[in-house]
């Protein structure tokens, strides 16, 4: 009865050791030029290994589709380091959300620019993990509305709530497409946070509604 559970940790620690192996290999080269042959030799394990713990269709695609779904949940459920206090200016927050984002994109953008483009080219192997985490970030800007429903002027939060999830990632292509662009508010982070921050308090009605009254 002891086998299968020793089993499944040693597949568990050659399939982690495949995804450790496909970060490091983003970080050097191009997702295109990255073979099973090269990840088995950087994992210490045998291509066969890798058709049998991943789709043998694209066994590539498949072991970077799940490090990026790793990775992405595992930054989701991570302690900010600019967490603002409930009373913080609204303004505020949707600056910190942009300026995560923008280290979410710096430190896991190897890994998310191939997945993105994939994706688009391939949505019919991408399944159903990709819409669970949009649903995660849905749910995420609707708790953030919920918690600040007396602050804005947008009437339908559900609405709110997926207009600033496809805003905010919409915004976060640029800087993740391109990261070498000279467009002004993506070499300056914080510029483009603001920017970004403005943009979407104005859609919710704070920025209006604060000049109004000066």
């Amino acid at each position: 009865m002891r086998a299968k559970p020793a089993n499944q940790g040693r597949s568990r620690e050659k399939r982690d050791r495949i995804l450790a192996a496909m970060d490091r290999l983003l970080r050097q080269k191009a997702f295109s030029e990255i073979g099973v042959a090269e990840l088995a030799a950087e994992a210490g394990v045998s291509a066969a290994t890798i058709y049998q713990r991943f789709s043998n269709r694209d066994a590539t695609a498949s072991v970077l589709l799940e490090l990026y779904f790793q990775r992405v949940e595992e930054w989701a459920h991570r302690p900010r380091p600019d967490r603002l206090s409930p009373d913080a200016p609204l303004r505020d927050a949707l600056r910190a959300i942009a300026r995560d984002g923008l280290r979410q994109v710096a430190e896991l953008g190897h890994i998310m620019r191939p997945a993105y483009l994939y994706s688009r080219q391939r949505p019919d192997l991408v399944g159903a993990e990709w819409a669970r985490l949009e649903r995660i970030a849905l749910e995420g800007f609707r708790d953030f509305l919920a918690r600040r429903a007396g602050e804005i002027r947008v009437r339908d939060l559900d609405e709110a709530a997926g207009v600033l999830a496809w805003f905010y990632n919409l915004m976060l292509l640029g800087p993740l497409l391109h990261p070498d662009s000279p467009w002004p508010p993506l070499t300056d982070p914080e510029r483009f946070a603001s920017v970004v921050a403005e943009m979407a308090d104005r859609y919710l009605g704070g920025g209006e509604e604060r000049e109004a009254a000066t």
